[in-house]
């Protein structure tokens, strides 16, 4: 150590005081302190600026990397501290002294190790809430899945950015799969089809994550087993779109499978529902379609059953509808002009063919035997027409009983009814034709107007026909030989 004399000696100018030894820097520790991120190795050196700066970067990339979660972030953040910890060392090495200094590396790595130790355990811990999440992906739980992430916290994020930003992930499918089980599991219970459908191809897009395929799957085997339903037919609308899905070579379809198990029954049970609602159209399909698909099923003998008995009731509900078309025309006089089939009446025959007469009021003098008493009993419709003149029978001269008229020529013609007779079996016109009826002409008088004493007799009159007459004239139309 020296000493300066006190007061100096005269003469001799004052040399100041004694400058300080300078400050000795260790690399070592500046570059552990940087290590931290935290400019700690600045700090050191005195350099408060880098030391400020290097901590307000480090604080920039972590909350970019909070908030964005991208792992460009954490390499940004590895790359930050490296560069720290290099231009620390360099910085502490281009001004000399250079000494070890053991506080400070105490210091420095003590501050770093706690930092690195709070990164690592944060990063172990998101590691294993990641492998809790993973387990219940893949047993199909999402409960699990939101419970495992709702464990991450802030330093999670920054410890493990992609890892939470991938369970994250595993819940937003979860949300979707969920509204998709949601909405499918509506659909199938009213059977609507184009649902899904929908919901059929969401899932497909969700699958395409093959880490999604567990979760999807346990979708899968609720909708296999919520069949049957409980409407039979409802199953029926399932089953046939099933059979109309392209195979898409992957778990969805697993319901595939399920058609051959439960159409049967559910035909069979939708046949018989529509039966006895007495859809008997519909019946007969499904029926027909369960023969045709099964024709080795149990449930196919009891179709083959239920084909006959829905052809012998949609029979007579065309009879009962034939029926009551034709009572309803013959009633209302407007079957000559509409005609229509009833495919139970009486087909025609050698003898007498029972009619239903409309027309003319000649038909009303025919025997009773050949008149149907109601529109289902008779074989024949026949239609007449406005009588007109038929064929001349003879022609006699007439006077008049007083004074000196002229002799007038009278000709008498028979009378001419056209007709149409339609088969009441199949409603088709099977002839077309005039009946001529005859009858007595010349009688002895006759009567005629006259107009001041004026007149003479119509040369033209129709024969006085008789009840033998007129049936001999329709007779040709009724009975057959």
């Amino acid at each position: 150590m020296s000493y300066q004399q006190w007061p100096p000696p005269q003469g001799q100018p004052y040399p100041g005081p004694p400058p300080k030894p300078p400050r000795r820097h260790d690399p070592v520790a500046v570059a552990l302190g940087n290590a931290s991120l935290l400019g700690l190795g600045y700090f050191l050196v005195r350099r408060w600026l880098l030391g400020i700066l290097g901590l307000a970067g480090t604080a920039v990339l972590v909350v970019l990397l909070y908030q964005r979660r991208d792992g460009g972030y954490q390499y940004a953040v590895l790359g930050w501290g490296l560069l720290q910890v290099v231009h620390g060392w360099l910085l502490a090495h281009r001004r000399p002294p250079r000494a070890a200094s053991l506080p400070q590396r105490i210091v420095a790595l003590g501050v770093t190790v706690v930092v690195l130790a709070a990164v690592g355990f944060q990063r172990y811990d998101a590691q294993r809430i990641d492998a809790e999440a993973v387990a219940a992906r893949e047993a199909g739980d999402c409960a699990g899945v939101r419970a495992a992430q709702a464990k991450y916290g802030a330093g999670h994020r920054i410890g493990d950015a992609p890892r939470t930003v991938r369970v994250e992930s595993d819940v937003e499918a979860c949300n979707r799969i969920e509204v998709v089980a949601d909405k499918l599991r509506t659909a199938t219970a009213v059977a609507d089809v184009l649902a899904i459908e929908s919901a059929f191809g969401q899932l497909t897009a969700i699958i395409r994550q093959p880490d999604q395929v567990p979760t999807v799957e346990k979708v899968v085997d609720r909708f296999v087993g919520s069949f049957p339903l409980g409407e039979p037919c409802r199953t029926v609308a399932v089953t046939e779109w099933l059979r109309s899905r392209k195979p898409a070579g992957n778990i969805l379809d697993r319901p595939n499978a399920l058609v051959p198990r439960i159409e049967p029954n559910a035909l069979l049970g939708c046949a018989d529902g529509q039966a006895g609602k007495a859809d008997w159209a519909k019946a007969r399909n499904t029926y027909q379609l369960l023969v045709t698909r099964y024709p080795r099923a149990k449930q196919a003998i009891r179709a083959r059953a239920g084909v006959q008995k829905a052809d012998h009731a949609i029979l007579q509900a065309k009879i009962r509808a034939e029926l009551a078309r034709v009572r309803e025309l013959v009633s209302s006089g407007e079957y000559c002009s509409t005609p229509a089939k009833y495919s139970p009446a009486p087909r025609l025959r050698s003898g007498v063919n029972r009619a239903a007469f409309f027309g003319s009021e000649y038909t009303r003098q025919l025997p009773t035997g050949w008149r149907a008493g109601t529109a289902d009993t008779a074989a024949l419709v026949i239609c007449a027409g406005e009588e007109e003149s038929g064929s001349a029978v003879r022609t006699c001269q007439y006077r008049p009983f007083f004074g000196s008229g002229r002799i007038t020529d009278v000709t008498f013609y028979k009378i001419a009814v056209p007709v149409r007779v339609y088969e009441l079996r199949t409603g088709r016109l099977i002839r077309t034709s005039k009946v001529q009826i005859s009858g007595s002409v010349c009688p002895a008088t006759i009567s005629y107007t006259t107009y001041n004493g004026i007149g003479s007799p119509d040369p033209y009159e129709e024969v006085k026909p008789t009840a033998a007459t007129i049936q001999a004239a329709f007779r040709p139309l009724v009975v057959r030989p």
